[in-house]
């Protein structure tokens, strides 16, 4: 909770299976101003960082070992469901999408576009 005039510091899980990955954007949206509370290399992982953690936000990859996005989302719906779930993935179809949006996931943003789009994306669902 914000105390005087501190302003509340919103927190971000990270679930994608590529340590490459993680660390790219724990680079982009730290720089942004946004405090990174955990990292998951598959989808059962985030979901019991999710509960130790309470982050204000998950970003999940697709595909990853163990539990894939998806599956992981709908577990993270039912357990916190007022967290924005935001997918990061290079798979971006129509269908993807649809199955995302049925699965809890806020907004889908395809690697290929870029750190920005996520970090506005972010931005969107945190400020």
């Amino acid at each position: 909770m914000a105390t005087g005039n501190q302003a509340y510091v919103k927190s971000i899980l990270l679930v994608d299976d590529s340590p490459q990955i993680r660390k790219l954007l724990r680079s982009a949206l730290c720089s942004s101003g946004w405090v990174i509370c955990g990292e998951a290399g598959n989808g059962q992982e985030g979901i019991l960082k999710a509960e130790q953690l309470n982050p204000d936000l998950i970003i999940l990859d697709l595909s990853m070992p163990v539990m894939n996005g998806f599956d992981a989302a709908r577990e993270l719906k039912r357990i916190m469901p007022k967290v924005p779930l935001v997918m990061f993935t290079t798979h971006l179809t129509g269908e993807l999408e649809k199955q995302a949006v049925q699965s809890g996931i806020h907004h889908v943003v395809s690697k290929i576009d870029g750190w920005n789009t996520l970090v506005s994306c972010v931005a969107g669902l945190l400020n």
